[in-house]
């Protein structure tokens, strides 16, 4: 049985994972949504409702109000902290299994390797790349769900500020939430700026693809590796493999520059 065969039990076990642990990761993020904004709506609803009905009306009870108001507000936030901690349990039981697979496609792939008589230095060299890939994945999935908080954060204040300046103008109080949330939108928003999350993502996860294309064309034998010597095709692998771990490393330091110095770089021709 070749390595490509033997792989793709394993291979389609980890697609399925990955789909499954993304997919957890965004039921997560929504419970985490209803868990601080909707609450928050509903605090505010609340609060909005003691302050602007007129309970001298017959029929308006300002006791019933808060009584819903609060019984809502409990159910709402036991049911998405349990949908967000059930959500987590799944991550982490996933993420487990996903490296138990990654571990015994590694193997398989390093057993591979050694029936090509490599060189035991080469060997060492090519069962570290998988988890170089990884560390790359893992790093832009940080900076991607740094940079959708922020953004999440000024979307919604913005929203909100918009709302307390409007409600400013009947209740004094209405216009220090405005500031506050505006304080917190222009803090989130220079973070964003300041911090580049969402290019730092974009770089690690290119990075983290074109590793992972290598190692697949290195393992089945095509592409630039058809029809090489073993002795050639591993020394064209780590040649590719440490050319794209330099970009990454350049590209870091160009974010790391003030917008000033990368707008003066010169061109390469």
């Amino acid at each position: 049985m070749t390595t490509a065969t033997a792989t793709l039990p394993v291979e389609q076990r980890i697609i399925a994972l990955e789909s499954q642990i993304s997919e957890a990761r965004f039921l997560k993020r929504l419970s985490m949504l209803w868990l601080t904004v909707g609450n928050a709506a509903l605090v505010c609803a609340v609060v909005a409702g003691n302050l602007f009905i007129d309970y001298s009306k017959p029929g308006l009870g300002r006791v019933m109000l808060n009584f819903f108001g609060v019984a809502a507000f409990l159910a709402s936030s036991s049911g998405s902290i349990y949908w967000w901690n059930q959500h987590r349990s799944t991550i982490r039981n996933k993420t487990v299994e996903l490296r138990q697979k990654e571990a015994e496609k590694r193997s398989l792939q390093a057993a591979e390797v050694a029936a090509r008589s490599l060189s035991s230095t080469f060997r060492t060299y090519y069962e570290s790349i998988p988890n170089v890939r990884d560390e790359f994945r893992r790093g832009a999935e940080r900076y991607r769900s740094r940079h959708n908080l922020f953004q999440l954060t000024v979307i919604i204040g913005s929203i909100l500020t918009s709302v307390s300046t409007t409600a400013a103008a009947e209740q004094g109080i209405w216009s220090w939430i405005a500031v506050g949330i505006s304080a917190l939108v222009s803090i989130s928003a220079g973070i964003i700026a300041y911090f580049k999350f969402r290019e730092r993502s974009l770089n690690l996860q290119q990075t983290a693809d074109s590793i992972d294309l290598e190692v697949q064309s290195y393992t089945l034998g095509i592409r630039r590796y058809k029809d090489v010597p073993p002795e050639v095709a591993s020394a064209l692998f780590a040649e590719e493999v440490e050319r794209i771990r330099e970009e990454q490393r350049k590209k870091e330091l160009q974010l790391e520059q003030p917008p000033e110095v990368s707008q003066q770089r010169p061109q390469p021709a």
